[in-house]
């Protein structure tokens, strides 16, 4: 494990149960839906061209006279659900604050394969001529339509989160450097950040060189059982934030004892959560 602390940082997480209350019937597209504990929402985004599906968790006891940090999860309806039930425990334990979790579905597999691919890396390594990611306009679907969704209609708090597992944690490393201020923490699991020769690492050791100080929390995993590429790089990522971390960047790499690229997420979500937690609530002290 490595870890280096400097400064502090702060964010959110969580979800429970309760009901928002209706939408303003002439906002178009945004026509949430609730079942138990979870909204099933829908936004139309001018800047993707799509409807795009929601899901999101409302911590227990929700209310709108309160703000709330929220989580925005990618590869909804797949990760979003494991990290709103290890947030819940943790919340029951007095770790973590009550945090909405946005869990933001892929809808099909080209979004996934351009959506979270930073625009100036191929979406397929393996061939060279492949065409680039689309990274950046989903950062901007996010900055620009989906967060000002989330706080207008479910009191979101201005402290944001995203978390991505595998390519999704490709564009949460990118969004450290396109829009630095759009999230005060991130996590990656099992992100392939050897790829097309440790890119991303590079681009992040030259954002990070000219950063005096940055208020913000960063959270890497990969499993033992990973391949090589994946390790390496995941290496590599540490090796710079520990020679270019501003002071106030909090950030954690580890390793998953006994795990593959499959099971990472899951089990080192854990401790991905506490130590944000800790961090989180010593920021409301």
């Amino acid at each position: 494990m490595v870890r280096a602390a400097i400064g502090t940082s702060f964010i959110t997480l969580l979800a429970v149960l309760s009901a928002p209350p209706p939408l303003d019937p002439g906002r178009a597209g945004q026509t949430p839906g609730t079942s138990g504990r979870v909204v099933q929402a829908r936004l139309q985004s001018n800047i993707l061209g799509q409807e795009r599906e929601l899901i999101i968790h409302l911590p227990g006891g929700h209310g709108h006279e309160k703000r709330y940090p929220v989580l925005y999860v990618l590869d909804g309806s797949s990760q979003d659900q494991p990290l709103a039930d290890k947030l819940e425990s943790l919340f029951a334990e007095g770790l973590v604050p009550p945090t909405i979790v946005v869990g933001i579905p892929n809808m099909s597999a080209r979004n996934r394969t351009f959506q979270l691919v930073p625009p100036f890396m191929r979406t397929d390594p393996a061939v060279p001529d492949s065409p680039k990611g689309s990274g950046d306009q989903f950062l901007d679907f996010m900055e620009k339509e989906l967060i000002p969704f989330v706080a207008a209609q479910y009191g979101a708090s201005d402290t944001r989160l995203l978390a991505g597992n595998s390519r999704g944690g490709l564009l949460v490393m990118y969004s450290l450097v396109r829009k630095p201020e759009l999230f005060a923490g991130r996590f990656c699991f099992s992100t392939p950040l050897w790829r097309e020769d440790n890119l991303l690492v590079g681009e992040v050791s030259t954002f990070l060189s000219g950063r005096r100080a940055m208020k913000s929390f960063l959270y890497l995993s990969a499993g033992e059982n990973e391949t090589d590429e994946i390790k390496a790089g995941l290496g590599a990522m540490a090796n710079v934030l520990e020679t270019r971390a501003p002071a106030g960047l909090v950030w954690y790499v580890e390793r998953t004892p006994g795990v593959d690229h499959s099971r990472n997420a899951q089990v080192s979500g854990w401790s991905a959560l506490k130590k944000w937690g800790a961090f989180a609530l010593e920021e409301r002290r």
